[in-house]
C-alpha cells in the first residue's frame, strides 16, 4: 500500500511539474505577444501623433497661402487698417506702449505685392521678443526689414517689468505684408 502512495505522491507531483512548466511557458509566450503588439501600437500611435502634427502644421500653411493669394494688385484700405489693428492690439497684448504706426507706399513686382509698415515703439527687449513671436504667427507673410533699438536713459534707472528693472528701448521697426498675385 505505501508503494501505491508513494507512486501516487510522485505521479501527482510530475504532473504537477509538467503543469506548471506548460503554463509557465503558455504566460511567457502570452507576454511576449502582448509586448509584441504593445510595440506596434506604440509606433502606430507615435505615427497618428506625427501624423496630427503635421495636419496641424499643414494647415497653418494652407491659411497662410489662402490669405496671400489673391487677384488685386494691391492693399485695400481695409487690408492696410486690419494690419494696423492687430500690430496695435498685438502691443497692447505685450503692454508695449506704441508711438507711431504708420503704412507706407506699396509696391507691385510681378505677381508679389508688397506694403510697407513702420512703428516706433517703447519697450523692453523680452516685449519686443514676445511681439515678433506673435507676427511671426501672424496668417500672413510678413518680413521684418529693419529693428532699430535705442535704450531710453531714465533718471530712476530703469522700468520694472515683471518684478525686475529693465531698460527701455525705443524700438523702430519696418515690416512688410506681402500678397501674391493669382495668375490666370
Amino acid at each position: 500500500m505505501k508503494e501505491k502512495y508513494i507512486i501516487l505522491i510522485g505521479s501527482v507531483l510530475v504532473i504537477g511539474i509538467i503543469f506548471f512548466l506548460t503554463s509557465t511557458n503558455m504566460i511567457n509566450d502570452s507576454l511576449d505577444r502582448i509586448q509584441r503588439i504593445d510595440r506596434v501600437i506604440r509606433r502606430d500611435q507615435e505615427r497618428l501623433n506625427s501624423a496630427k502634427v503635421m495636419d496641424e502644421q499643414l494647415s497653418q500653411v494652407s491659411r497662410v497661402i489662402d490669405n496671400v493669394l489673391t487677384e488685386e494688385t494691391v492693399f485695400s484700405a481695409d487690408e492696410i487698417n486690419s494690419f494696423v489693428r492687430q500690430f496695435a492690439e498685438l502691443a497692447d497684448r505685450h503692454k508695449i506702449a506704441v508711438f507711431n504706426s504708420m503704412p507706407r507706399a506699396a509696391h507691385s513686382t510681378g505677381s508679389l505685392v508688397e506694403h510697407q509698415f513702420t512703428m516706433e515703439l517703447m519697450c523692453t527687449y523680452v516685449q519686443l521678443g514676445r511681439f515678433l513671436t506673435e507676427i511671426e504667427g501672424m496668417d500672413h507673410i510678413i518680413k521684418v526689414n529693419t529693428i532699430d533699438t535705442n535704450p531710453i536713459r531714465r533718471d530712476d534707472g530703469g522700468f520694472e517689468f515683471e518684478g525686475e528693472i529693465q531698460t527701455q528701448y525705443r524700438v523702430i521697426i519696418e515690416l512688410s505684408a506681402f500678397k501674391i498675385v493669382k495668375e490666370a
